[in-house]
């Protein structure tokens, strides 16, 4: 019998076409001064005029920090947090993609006090020091699920140390998705953010232990969606149907929806990857991708049925594995960690680094100790 689970998502979703125009009537019931919190090139797609001219005609002020980069280092949010203590604001908007999400709720949870946001990373489950401002989360891509957890990923840089810490004080108010705005992301982020998106689910898929038919239903379905649908976004961009469905598929897949009927799993690729990307600064969606086959060999014997259903109920063919392969190979996303310029004698240094910033995973169905995770790395040159 499967465990207890408790399904608590607290953030009001506001999905379709154009409701990003309903940013700044929804500003207006949380706060009265906001950050919002973006990357430099946001305004180059008149995305951050539009939001800035709504939220003023709602009567909401606005400071703009811009200076999000992927893989958020804990020294950039500080910077966002001295300009929160500075302006006084009453409300986070995290407009963009993961990162700059990360970013909206690291500053969050440490503008009300005094100390850099790395205290509240360390803490892995973080406690503020005075009231929190809420956050109105706008994905500009499909890919992260940002908006509908209070999960935050941060890079220290100087330790190269990359890791995920929860509040439930980070919680997005309400997440205005929008899948029109995703419409105008670069090709790359694209297909990046719909690997993460298939990873968040076929991790947990994979290496549940106590499956269940509802839930294996849910995840099934979605990533299905991110299987079809990447392909038309990638061939027509401006497809709506496509990014509706990517749109979906990347809120769902990190919502607690994706335990409804129990059932377990973890994301322990995930925890591998970050000490890789927070090593060399590359993109998430493209390391999961050079190590997602790698990672799925090492799993499929203690897990074989698994991949046998996810061939079966996924892909429709026998083998999951080398379907998962042929559908990276199809959307350009075979790749290997020497095309994301990672060196092969690092290794044994990425692994130890895993395990000391992403401790869950430890709940692999086998032992992911520093050898295992190394001969990962290697077999994914």
């Amino acid at each position: 019998m499967a465990t207890a689970t408790t399904i608590d998502i607290p953030t009001r979703i506001v999905f379709g076409v154009g409701t990003v125009a309903q940013l700044g009537k929804e500003a207006k019931q949380l706060g009265k001064k906001a950050i919002i919190v973006t990357y430099p090139d946001i305004r180059k797609v008149g995305l951050l005029d539009r939001i800035i001219a709504d939220l003023k005609a709602n009567g909401v002020g606005a400071v703009v920090f811009d200076g999000v980069e992927p893989n958020p280092r804990s020294s950039t949010i500080d910077r966002g947090v001295d300009l929160a203590r500075k302006e006084k604001i009453d409300l986070v908007i995290g407009l963009g993609g993961g990162s700059a999400m990360d970013t909206a709720k690291g500053i969050a949870i440490a503008c009300p006090g005094n100390d850099s946001v790395w205290v509240y990373v360390l803490q892995g489950l973080a406690q503020p020091k005075g009231p929190v401002p809420p956050m109105i989360t706008v994905p500009t891509m499909a890919g992260t699920g940002s908006e509908i957890n209070s999960i935050s990923v941060v890079t220290h840089w100087e330790t190269h140390e990359k890791r995920a810490w929860i509040s439930p004080f980070v919680q997005a108010k309400v997440a205005l998705i929008d899948p029109e705005i995703t419409t105008t992301v670069p090709p790359n982020q694209t297909k990046a953010g719909a690997v993460d998106s298939f990873c968040h689910v076929v991790e947990v898929y994979v290496t549940d232990g106590t499956p269940t038919i509802i839930t294996d239903g849910i995840r099934e379905a979605t990533m299905k969606a991110v299987v079809k649908y990447l392909p038309i976004a990638m061939a027509n961009p401006k497809d709506l149907e496509a990014r509706t469905n990517l749109s979906w598929a990347s809120t769902l897949s990190m919502s607690h929806l994706m335990s409804l009927g129990s059932g377990n799993g973890a994301m322990t690729l995930h925890g591998v990857e970050h000490a890789l990307s927070g090593y060399y600064d590359v993109t998430h969606g493209s390391g999961l991708a050079a190590l997602l086959p790698a990672w799925m060999r090492f799993t499929q014997p203690a897990r074989k049925e698994r991949f046998e259903q996810l061939g079966k109920n996924v892909f429709g063919k026998k083998d999951g594995i080398k379907a998962t392969e042929e559908w990276l190979k199809s959307v350009e996303m075979n790749l290997r960690l020497r095309d994301l310029g990672c060196e092969l004698e690092k290794a044994d240094e990425i692994a130890e680094l895993a395990i000391k910033s992403s401790p869950w995973i430890a709940n692999h169905p086998t032992p992911l100790d520093a050898p295992n995770i190394a001969k990962i790395y290697r077999d994914s040159y």
